[in-house]
């Protein structure tokens, strides 16, 4: 313990153990607020996110509706969402396999 401790500690006239429970219990509390209040932020996020997937299905449904092709779609980097993939954290390296879009393919596709 430091000094400055010790010595606030020891230059009180009275010690009130109710004062001690009333700080401890005022700690939790706001500590709890705040655990919950992130978890009431990420629902909200949570619940932005399932609407920004459907908006993106409904997106891809009228695009395929419209003529493009899943494989077409996916060339132009427009793969399909999938939320179920867990996260690590970083990002991976692209593979060699991966399609990529060529000069003639996207003029293709545009004309």
């Amino acid at each position: 313990m430091r000094s400055e401790a010790q010595v606030h500690y020891l230059s009180r006239k009275t010690f009130d153990p109710d004062d001690s429970t009333v700080l401890a219990h005022a700690i939790i509390e706001a500590e709890m607020s705040h655990r919950m209040d992130l978890v009431h932020q990420l629902a909200v996020r949570l619940s932005a996110l399932e609407a920004t997937i459907a908006a993106v299905d409904a997106a891809r449904h009228a695009a395929v509706a419209a003529g493009w092709t899943e494989e077409q779609l996916l060339e132009l980097g427009l793969g399909a969402v999938d939320n179920s993939k867990p996260s690590a954290g970083r990002r991976v390296a692209r593979t060699e396999d991966e399609p990529q879009v060529t000069v003639a393919l996207a003029e293709e596709l545009a004309g």
